[in-house]
């Protein structure tokens, strides 16, 4: 016999099996959920879909109100209720609101009212692939944003999922309450799925109705916002509009963004468009490549960077349009790549939508906005494509060719004042067939670039900007450095010499991945103690042997070239840590002002090796082993710090307890994204 108690348990079992691991990738976005101290949020929505007087004429009609007893027909206790009971008579309640104002909608089985209390619906995640929600109702949508659900190639796709949720609604009896904190992480979770699964979400809103109150929660790219409890009784009118605008038809109002359309057949999309503005600022339609996104985070709060591959209406050819939502306080992406137009070894953007609107403008905040909360106003910039990142490649030659064009670029770049600060392998391309010198490289993703001051420095080294396998010894030090030194280009030119170590380590000549040493595996970790990767890198007299058989001597002349002028740079500035801020103005300036010959070596270091390459390539016969290796470790000496030691009297590093500083982390970066699929130029 079922009693009351065992009923109990069961209508509570799918909050109870929310573990820690599936609150794990939402719990860092919450930290900066903004609880709202007032309704009106909730009470200034969806005006404009019903008025009172048209929501009176309803509850007026309705089976689903009581005009006596100023009520919904909903039981006064959930305690005495068994089994699904507890989940029917509020879906009867929503059901009734759709169809009433959504008569059309439901008539076509544009929106329909489901109970998924017990129906497992799957996650897509790469890492919790295993996991499923179970939200108590949801609005399950079809339309031109909407597709069922297949999770995993070649499986049936599933009628019931996210990728076909307009939004969803959970469910508490009286005396059954959870905490409020364990409320949104729950909400967070599905609204999460909701923008993995639609990407052309620019927000979700989802319920959860407790007895007879309910919350609305409300995600978008500046986090989670959640208001009061409101009672559904005292103020139905309210409860009415938030499930009109849930359920909306008008996929606007329910958040996705309709610029971007597709052609489903068959309960899956086929093919789609995407709208903007064109280079002549009129309007165009691009046919997307691929219905799904070539790139898309997974994160709710922050950039929120969406890239889709296109066909130009015109002449077919293969463009990348990229969506983001910037922070209000940083300079758009759209400002430097404009500056950027003509400049060789750069992503070119052909055309942008500068302000596609704010988060700001989908909290109806008014002019009190509360404290907390970021701003973030969308972008979308129309780029060239590229060809595959730099570490995917099938000859040498064509990694010295790319390396070299993008470092060229990065320095025209520097010149104009800017610096990207996000050096990285997969933000470094292969240009397109054919590219001629300074394109056969391109540097992309100049999301995190910044400009100089009057004084002509840069901010200072931020450890959580970039890759952190491809970080400067400076911009991991960071983290702990009581007063950091400016990022500056020697920072993103030894990134550039981390990919080039890591394409060496990892490949050989041809592009054949190789495993790496267990010295070298931290490589392919976000995790753990890099300072020790990094000494190994630069202070290890030679390559492992079976690494240097894998590769053609002029390859291993530009890896020992760069490395010789990379560690003098890491020693100087260790040693620089160590001085009093105004005692490093000098040594700074002079960086600057020799910002030209660095840029020079490490280019002709660059060139002798393609040079020497070509030649070998003409003279099969000629030898594989190395000219030179590195020079023996040098000791600081107080000089113009960056000015090139002699090869006949090289100076010499610190000894070894001033190694490069042992900086750990464990918080794996997030800030650049790292797609596996080509061509890209975000």
């Amino acid at each position: 016999m079922q009693t009351r108690s065992t009923a109990k348990k069961t209508r509570t079992a799918p909050y109870e099996q929310i573990s820690e691991e599936q609150k794990r990738p939402v719990l860092p976005e919450l930290q900066e959920a903004i609880q709202l101290e007032k309704t009106s949020f909730a009470r200034s929505l969806y005006r404009d879909l019903a008025c009172d007087s048209v929501i009176n004429n309803f509850l007026k009609k309705s089976r689903s109100y009581s005009i006596t007893q100023r009520r919904w027909k909903l039981p006064h206790s959930y305690t005495k209720l068994v089994n699904s009971d507890t989940y029917a008579p509020m879906r009867s309640v929503v059901s009734s609101i759709v169809r009433h104002f959504w008569p059309a909608a439901v008539a076509r089985g544009l929106r329909q009212v489901v109970d998924t209390h017990a129906t497992d619906i799957q996650h897509d995640d790469a890492e919790f692939s295993s996991h499923t929600s179970r939200p108590s109702i949801s609005i399950i949508a079809q339309g031109p944003s909407f597709q069922f659900s297949q999770t995993r190639p070649g499986s049936i796709p599933a009628k019931i999922g996210f990728s076909n949720m307009a939004s969803c609604i959970e469910l508490q009896g009286d005396g059954e309450e959870m905490p409020v904190e364990s409320q949104l992480a729950r909400a967070a979770i599905n609204a999460r799925q909701i923008f993995l699964h639609q990407p052309n979400r620019r927000f979700v809103r989802t319920l959860a109705i407790t007895g007879h109150h309910l919350r609305l929660f409300h995600f978008d790219r500046s986090g989670a916002q959640y208001t009061p409890p409101l009672n559904i009784h005292d103020d139905p009118h309210t409860f009415v509009r938030l499930i009109i605008g849930i359920t909306s038809p008008n996929e606007s109002e329910i958040g996705l963004d309709t610029s971007i359309q597709w052609t489903i057949e068959n309960g899956r999309k086929t093919s789609g468009k995407l709208t903007t503005i064109g280079a002549d600022r009129g309007k165009a339609v691009y046919s997307l490549l691929d219905v799904e996104p070539f790139f898309s985070r997974c994160d709710i709060l922050g950039r929120g960077t969406i890239c889709w591959r296109v066909a130009h209406p015109e002449n077919g050819e293969e463009l990348l349009i990229k969506d983001s939502w910037r922070s209000e306080d940083r300079i758009s992406e759209y400002v430097h790549l404009q500056e950027a137009v003509g400049t060789p070894g750069v992503v070119q953007m052909l055309s942008c939508e500068s302000d596609r609107g704010q988060t700001r403008s989908l909290r109806a905040f008014g002019t009190r906005v509360p404290t907390g909360f970021a701003n973030r106003i969308e972008t979308r910039v129309v780029l060239r494509c590229y060809g595959n990142p730099v570490v995917v490649f099938t000859s040498a030659k064509k990694v010295l060719y790319a390396l070299r064009d993008a470092i060229a670029g990065h320095r025209r770049l520097f010149k104009k004042g800017l610096l990207h600060r996000d050096v990285s392998a997969q933000n470094v391309l292969f240009g397109q067939p054919g590219a001629e010198e300074g394109d056969r490289g391109v540097l992309i993703d100049l999301d995190m670039s910044t400009r100089q001051g009057d004084s002509g420095i840069h901010p200072v080294t931020d450890w959580t900007i970039g890759t952190i396998l491809y970080q400067s010894v400076m911009v991991i030090s960071s983290r702990s450095a009581s007063v950091p030194l400016p990022h500056d280009h020697l920072d993103d030119l030894e990134s550039f010499f981390y990919i080039l170590a890591h394409i060496v380590y990892g490949h050989d000549r041809h592009g054949s991945l190789h495993k790496l040493s267990s010295d070298m595996a931290l490589w392919e970790s976000e995790s753990g103690d890099i300072g020790p990767l990094k000494e190994y890198i630069l202070f290890k007299p030679y390559l492992p042997k079976a690494v240097s058989s894998r590769w053609p001597a002029s390859v291993l002349g530009v890896f020992y070239g760069f490395r010789k002028f990379i560690w003098s740079i890491v020693s100087e500035k260790v040693a620089l840590l160590d001085e009093e801020p105004e005692d490093r103005v000098e040594t700074l300036k002079s960086w600057r002002l020799s910002a030209e010959e660095h840029y020079d070596l490490v280019l002709r270091i660059f060139d002798e090796g393609i040079a020497a390459l070509e030649k070998e390539e003409a003279e099969p016969c000629s030898s594989s082993q190395p000219q030179e290796g590195p020079s023996p470790r040098p000791a600081l000496v107080k000089r113009n710090p960056l000015k090139r030691p002699s090869d006949d009297n090289p100076e010499i590093l610190p000894p070894a307890k001033r190694a490069t500083p042992r900086i750990t982390r464990n918080v794996p970066n997030s800030r650049s994204p790292t797609p596996h699929t080509n061509p890209r130029s975000a």
